[in-house]
C-alpha cells in the first residue's frame, strides 16, 4: 500500500515538474507523420511527456528483439494515451479521478457512466474519458485513416491484460512508470 501511495506520488511530481525539451518534441516529429503529430501536440503538456517517455522506454527495452517494427513501436508508446485528448484535464484532475478509481471504484465508474454523452456535464466527462480513453483513442485514430494494428492496441489500452502481443506487453510496463 505504502509502495502504491509513493509511486502516485512521484507520478505526480513527474507530471508537476516535466517538461517537453526541443529533443522530445523532435522524436515525437521524427516517428510521427503530421496527422498523428497534430493529435499528439493537442495532449496537455503533461501527457506529451509521459508519451514520450513511454515511447522512448518501450524502445529501450526492445533493444533485443528481433522482427518487431521499432517505429510502430514509438509510434504507439506516443499515441497509447491520445483518448485524452478528448478533454482537457489538469494535473490536479487527473490525481482526484485517479484516487477515486483506486479507493471507490464503484463511484468512479458510476461517475463514468453519467459521462457516457459528449452533451453529458464536463463533471462527468472527465470520468468518462479517463476511464475509457482508450476506445477514444482509437476512434479518433480512425478519423486520421491510422493502420489498423496500431488503432486496436490503443483501444485494448483500457483493458491491457486482454491483449498480449509484444507490442502490448511493452506497452504495459513503460506506462506502470511515470
Amino acid at each position: 500500500m505504502l509502495d502504491r501511495l509513493i509511486y502516485r506520488f512521484k507520478q505526480f511530481w513527474f507530471a508537476m515538474t516535466s517538461k517537453m525539451t526541443e529533443e522530445d518534441r523532435l522524436f515525437a516529429h521524427q516517428h510521427l507523420n503530421i496527422k498523428e503529430a497534430a493529435l499528439f501536440f493537442s495532449l496537455p503538456l503533461y501527457e506529451q511527456k509521459h508519451g514520450v517517455v513511454v515511447a522512448q522506454k518501450m524502445l529501450a527495452e526492445a533493444a533485443g528483439i528481433k522482427d518487431l517494427d521499432k517505429r510502430k513501436l514509438v509510434r504507439l508508446g506516443l499515441l497509447h494515451d491520445i483518448g485524452k485528448s478528448a478533454l482537457k484535464l489538469s494535473i490536479f484532475d487527473k490525481s482526484v479521478l485517479v484516487v477515486i478509481h483506486k479507493i471507490l471504484p464503484p463511484l468512479y465508474s458510476l461517475m463514468a457512466g453519467l459521462g457516457k454523452s459528449e452533451k453529458s456535464p464536463k463533471f462527468f466527462r472527465k470520468y468518462y474519458v479517463h476511464k475509457h480513453h482508450g476506445a477514444i483513442g482509437a476512434e479518433i485514430l480512425s478519423r486520421i485513416a491510422e493502420e489498423k494494428d496500431i488503432i486496436e492496441e490503443v483501444k485494448s489500452h483500457d483493458f491491457p491484460k486482454k491483449f498480449h502481443d509484444v507490442y502490448m506487453k511493452l506497452l504495459d510496463r513503460a506506462d506502470s512508470t511515470y
